[in-house]
């Protein structure tokens, strides 16, 4: 059995269960996935404008070069994968952050009680890029991984980290205002 916990914000989408996997759809743009069950799981599809969600003990593999790409749109969020109190492994493929938001590639967070630690490996085929910054929405680029909260890991056996570059009041692109390729 599934569990999927939402925000009120998202009470009037459209939920859709397929196998072990919980979709939610709430605006023409993104799908969010939550990967809920505790179980172990390999991705098997392309995930254009999706934010994914791992969670409570679960455990997905990037694998088959697949790519995960958040959408642009800070309503739909913006970070492409959050490992919250479960496990990610990374092998090959591709992970972007939110373009236009500064959106983080891949955010590793364990809650204070949680019973799991969260933890993502990153291994030589993975590339993860944080999100680009515009101007109306954010200026600062995105991290391509954030390590938040006491507890959280992430260990890196290989890969290529990339930060979402950043823009000043005038001009996009600018070092100063680059996000990080690893934030902890």
């Amino acid at each position: 059995a599934i569990m999927v916990s939402t925000s009120k914000r998202f009470l009037f989408g459209c939920i859709a269960l397929i196998g072990d996997i919980a979709i939610i759809s709430h605006s023409a743009k993104a799908d969010q996935v939550y990967f809920v069950d505790g179980g172990e799981h390999e991705t098997s599809q392309e995930y254009p404008e999706h934010n994914i969600f791992i969670l409570n003990g679960t455990t997905l593999s990037l694998v088959n070069g697949i790519s995960i790409v958040a959408p642009s749109d800070g309503k739909d969020g913006e970070e492409a994968v959050r490992v919250e109190d479960a496990f990610f492994h990374a092998k090959n493929g591709l992970i972007s952050g939110g373009l236009g938001v500064g959106g983080s590639g891949v955010t590793v967070t364990t809650n204070r009680n949680s019973e799991f630690q969260a933890k993502a490996t990153f291994e030589d085929g993975v590339t993860v890029h944080g999100g680009d910054a515009i101007r109306q929405t954010t200026t600062r680029g995105g991290d391509a991984v954030q390590v938040l909260h006491a507890g959280s890991e992430a260990v890196f056996k290989g890969g290529v980290f990339t930060p979402g570059a950043g823009c000043t009041v005038q001009v996009c692109g600018q070092p100063t205002s680059t996000g990080n390729s690893v934030q902890v």
